[in-house]
């Protein structure tokens, strides 16, 4: 089990956080343990998937489900598009994000691009708070070598992903979405990210998806992802 001082969400959501990361290994006197000795205003607990027995203590325990935490992988295998498809992919290309491109991300943000976060949906935090989180976020994934890419339509502007390089041939792709105007064009954000993996090199790439996120999911089951976790999410204000 981690138990973590979330200070970055401490920053962005203005209580104090903190997350416990629950392991195969834990026992319910376990996670009574870390709860006894937690000081905060809000508590994350993330348990694997077939801990029925934790599953149901942490509810006793007054938190409430919020979420799954589905992990997902991709060994970068081609994916068949149809004519239509193939010709909006090839109209799109990228690159790595300069100083107007971030501004013009946050500015994405800021109009509520992740209406599916946690945050955003808990009515304790909402849609305002969830936004200076994730701009927050990615102010720190980009000063800390994540690598933000700007996808383009044409000469449009269409979404993002931010890479994170592991080191062992694999990269976790963090972050990323289509813009609000793009959002529901069919262009593949998905596929274009593994193409930029495997020009890198990569041999895998790795992300994670909310099952609030529905779209997302599909996204990802479509274009040949596996699922190799999955975490329940839970969560209580104090």
């Amino acid at each position: 089990m981690k138990v973590i001082d979330a200070f970055w969400d401490t920053r962005s959501l203005g209580v104090k956080t903190v997350e416990i990361n629950v392991s195969d290994q834990d026992t319910i006197t376990d996670i009574d343990d870390a709860l006894g000795s937690v000081d905060a205003g809000y508590v994350v607990i993330k348990v694997p998937s077939g801990l029925s027995d934790i599953t149901m203590h942490v509810q006793s325990k007054g938190f409430v489900f919020i979420e799954d935490l589905i992990s997902v992988e991709h060994d970068l295998h081609e994916v068949s598009r149809s004519r239509i498809l193939q010709r909006m992919y090839d109209s799109m290309t990228y690159h790595v994000m300069d100083e107007d491109d971030i501004t013009f991300l946050f500015d994405e943000v800021r109009k509520g691009m992740f209406s599916t976060d946690r945050i955003s949906l808990d009515p304790k935090f909402g849609p305002e708070v969830a936004a200076r989180r994730y701009i927050n976020w990615l102010k720190d994934l980009i000063e800390n070598e994540a690598v933000p890419y700007s996808l383009m339509y044409r000469d449009d502007r269409e979404g993002f992903i931010i890479l994170r390089d592991n080191k062992d041939g694999t990269y976790t792709s963090v972050l990323g979405a289509a813009y609000e105007k793009y959002r529901k064009s069919g262009l593949g954000i998905v596929q274009k990210e593994q193409e930029i993996v495997k020009g890198l090199g990569g041999k895998k790439v790795l992300t994670a998806v909310s099952s609030n996120n529905a779209a997302q999911v599909r996204a990802l089951i479509s274009n040949g992802y596996n699922t190799t976790h999955i975490e329940h999410v839970f969560v209580k204000h104090i």
